[in-house]
């Protein structure tokens, strides 16, 4: 099941949903027809933020949850600024 008809599903049965995407891959959501779709900065393989950095990781969930109250039109995309921040860890 694809995530445009899963979002469409869940949006026909009341339940309100946001895709978040890497900004790379934004076409796609476009071709999908995703009721909002909130798109990163990211690089592939860490949509919602580096592994460990939870500042950022809470920043998409926060914005993801503001489309749903703002986002007023069918296939509402917003773009997340600030560029992806690499979490260091040393041994």
């Amino acid at each position: 099941m694809s995530v445009g008809h899963t979002a469409r599903t869940l949006e026909a049965a009341g339940i309100s949903t946001v895709s978040v995407y890497i900004r790379a891959f934004l076409h796609h959501a476009g071709n999908l027809n995703l009721p909002r779709t909130l798109a990163t900065p990211h690089i592939l393989g860490r949509t919602i933020g580096a592994p460990g950095d939870v500042r950022r990781q809470r920043e998409v969930v926060k914005a993801s949850l503001r489309m749903l109250e703002t986002a007023t039109e069918p296939g509402a995309v917003e773009e997340l600024p600030a560029p992806y921040r690499p979490v260091r860890t040393y041994s």
